[in-house]
């Protein structure tokens, strides 16, 4: 194999045209004062991280789909190594949350490690943007990722999205690497990497078209033949695999790699009549009770099984009807296709799980600090313009090299995007977005200040720069325009921080909690069925028979709910009996 890595290197000099020292391409102050900025934003991450870990209690306990990671993560500690029950959600999240918790079993360690996980993949940022555009087009780089608010945010959350972003980075390190030295060694660990990112996010198996082709093209640059390395990027993507499968073959009798529910659920919520673009009920069909999803779903869609086989069976019966709905209102679901893509390209974050307005009221800052989302669209868009737009011939060393990355980068975009596209907007699942867009903005800054000292990159077409600046501002502004941002947290918040209080044997404060979340949402059945149970344990007689009769008093109540408000009924009324009577 030849070696023309000096040749098809990635320096600013032959990314973007700069002068020969790609060492140096912007004054020596400019680049002390980047480094400042750098070690300001790693500080104020550092702080962030700190506050939540000490102020905030859902660091300290789970819900919603964090309750059900801990149950696999803990059933996995008590039979060593596979446990024993099907993984409902991603279970390579889980195996990261069991190493935390092992041995003491305390989910603050399981945070602490997330933390050292999250700050040695963005070390690895830093080190693999510096390795393709040089020093301080690298450094600019990182300076957008840590700059981004969204990817702190979900660094110290008990979710699978942080996974999700580690894996992402580290894949495009793995490819950064085979583009300076293409080895079948590197292609392997490419494939490894390419397969975690499957098993922390099933839908970047969309990615692994556009990195295969991103390895074809940089074979060809070396003037190697594309098949080894594409082999040993597929032999690595199957390693990764490997352990997952042979898991559940030995656990639930299936080689499966994905999550049992199958992704029906959430294909539906965001394909059906009801549906806004975001999270919804899909008109009462689910309750957001995550733990009693399986459950509830089998009720109301009258199917029968149990585990995976039911999982499989839900899952197959939403996606008929999510299909069903596209080809019978085609008109009604592109509507709602452009409704999601306009959220997704907005600086507005939909939090389901955690709510930012009631981090903040907890924290008692307003944390985190951060550039919105559009800037950072912005100029990622632009950043991949200068990455793609190059004035040497297509089959060019540099240009195959060049074209290589953009086509790795554009398939982390598309994944990500699709994921919105095809199931819901959430803030979750747009963050991984961050990745690339923060990855080519140092490319995109430079490019902007090389134009404005009237020296714009060699090898940018001169018909595309206007154009790509302003597609670029366009983008950045539109961002702007509000999306329906809450002006307070949501009920949902107050709900889940009651639950996270109550697990953690704060009564007291789940009830004021549980109180603040039926004041938003006065009719919700299990918000008012929780603060009446809740009450109960209280001896606040007067506050649950309140709460039983609010709920008894709704229409179209879930038979479960009824008959758990009608059994707190029987026992608060039981314990009344049974004071004695006053003389």
């Amino acid at each position: 194999m030849t070696d023309t890595s000096s040749e098809a290197g990635t320096t600013p000099d032959s990314l973007c045209g700069a002068e020969p020292d790609s060492t140096s391409v912007m004054p020596g102050g400019a680049s002390r004062a980047l480094w400042l900025a750098l070690w300001v934003l790693v500080a104020l991450r550092v702080v962030y991280h700190l506050l939540y870990c000490a102020k905030n209690p859902f660091a300290l306990g789970t819900f919603s789909d964090g309750q059900l990671y801990e149950e696999a993560a803990r059933d996995i500690l008590a039979h060593a190594p596979f446990g024993t029950q099907p993984f409902y959600l991603q279970g390579l999240y889980a195996y990261l949350l069991a190493l935390g918790l092992w041995p003491a079993g305390q989910l603050v360690h399981a945070l602490f490690l997330q933390l050292v996980l999250a700050g040695i993949t963005l070390w690895v940022f830093a080190r693999t943007a510096r390795a393709s555009f040089g020093p301080q087009l690298g450094t600019l780089s990182t300076l957008c990722l840590l700059a981004y608010p969204g990817v702190a945010f979900y660094e110290n959350k008990h979710l699978s999205v942080a996974l999700g972003v580690m894996c992402n980075v580290w894949a495009l390190a793995a490819f950064v690497a085979l583009q300076a030295r293409p080895t079948r060694w590197r292609a392997l660990a490419l494939g490894v990497f390419a397969g975690l990112c499957l098993l922390s996010r099933p839908n970047l198996l969309l990615a692994l078209p556009f990195t295969a082709v991103g390895v074809w093209l940089l074979a060809r640059a070396h003037r190697a033949r594309p098949t080894p390395l594409l082999g040993a990027a597929a032999l690595g993507v199957l390693l990764a695999l490997a352990p997952m499968a042979v898991r559940n073959q030995l656990v639930v009798g299936k080689p499966q790699v994905f999550p049992s529910h199958g992704g029906g659920i959430a294909f539906y919520l965001g394909n059906n009549p009801e549906a806004n673009g975001r999270w919804n009920t899909a008109g009462g069909l689910v309750t957001g009770r995550v733990s009693e999803e399986r459950e509830e779903l089998a009720q109301k869609l009258d199917l029968q099984g149990t585990g995976p086989a039911l999982d499989a069976a839900i899952s197959g019966e939403l996606y008929r009807r999510g299909f069903a709905f596209i080809a019978n209102q085609p008109g009604a679901w592109l509507t709602l296709e452009l409704k999601k893509l306009w959220y997704a390209l907005g600086n507005h974050a939909f939090v389901r799980d955690y709510d930012l307005l009631g981090e903040e009221e907890i924290l008692g800052v307003g944390l985190p600090w951060g550039v919105p989302f559009g800037v950072l669209l912005g100029l990622g868009v632009l950043g991949l313009t200068v990455l793609s737009g190059s004035a040497l011939p297509r089959t060019e060393p540099r240009s195959l090299s060049r074209r290589a990355l953009f086509w790795m980068l554009a398939g982390q975009l598309f994944s990500v995007l699709a994921a919105n596209l095809f199931w819901f907007t959430s803030a979750q699942n747009r963050v991984p977005l961050a990745i690339p867009l923060a990855f080519v903005s140092g490319p995109a800054l430079f490019s902007l200040f090389a134009r404005a000292r009237a020296q714009p990159p060699r090898t940018w077409p001169a018909a595309a720069r206007l154009s790509s600046v302003c597609c670029a501002l366009l983008l950045c502004l539109q961002a702007f325009w509000p999306r329906g941002a809450p002006a307070h947290p949501s009920s949902a918040h107050y709900y889940n921080l009651a639950n996270v209080e109550e697990s953690l044997g704060r009564n007291h404060a789940a009830l004021s909690h549980y109180r603040q979340a039926v004041a938003q949402s006065p009719e919700h059945p299990m918000f008012l069925l929780r603060q009446a149970r809740l009450a109960r344990l209280l001896r606040s007689d007067n506050e649950a028979e309140q709460a039983l009769t609010r709920v008894l008093a709704l229409r179209n109540l879930p038979l479960p709910i009824r008959d758990a408000a009608r059994n707190e009924q029987k026992l608060l009324h039981a314990r009344s009996s049974e004071q004695p009577t006053q003389p």
